[in-house]
């Protein structure tokens, strides 16, 4: 199976920069503060698969040093375009050499790993783990395989495909 990165198109950044699911990202992000506050000693964070950075926006607003990465220059750009003073930074093929080890107090991963093939989540985990200090923690947020298979979620948009989008929810 080929996978395909669906998020380098201008046009998706911009669709995706202003999605939002009523009440969803509440319940994914309600209790992460608390869960960072008691876990993560240290400021330096990552936010990996940032996007078009509303995770990276939201770890800044508390009170984090963050560095926002994507593989799609796009989501970078649309990224910088919203938040001028972020840290977003291009990683072409997830390739996180570029980074000393050791530098991270927190590396997020925000629905990242939902769209990652399995063969890399591996490979991917071990990187990001080596990028933490030693008391460094790694947060990820998942859904579940219903939220894709069932259209809950759609992101077709209907000025890139004649297919109905559908409502979420459904």
């Amino acid at each position: 199976m080929t996978f395909a990165n669906c998020y380098e198109d201008g046009t998706r950044a911009e669709a995706y920069a202003t999605l939002e699911f009523k009440n969803t990202y509440h319940l994914a992000y309600r209790d992460i503060q608390a869960i960072l506050h008691a876990h993560v000693r240290g400021r330096r964070a990552m936010d990996f698969g940032c996007g078009t950075g509303r995770s990276t926006r939201f770890l800044c607003q508390l009170g984090f040093e963050v560095t926002g990465v994507d593989i799609a220059e796009d989501m970078i750009r649309k990224a910088r375009e919203l938040d001028s003073s972020g840290d977003y930074r291009l990683v072409p093929g997830d390739d996180l050499r570029s980074f000393p080890p050791g530098t991270y107090d927190l590396v997020l991963a925000a629905f990242t790993f939902d769209n990652i093939a399995g063969q890399d989540k591996v490979r991917l985990l071990r990187d990001l783990g080596r990028l933490l200090n030693r008391e460094g923690k790694l947060v990820l947020i998942v859904s579940r395989p219903d939220i894709y298979i069932h259209e809950w979620a759609s992101f077709f948009d209907k000025r890139l495909s004649r297919k109905p989008t559908g409502e979420i929810g459904r």
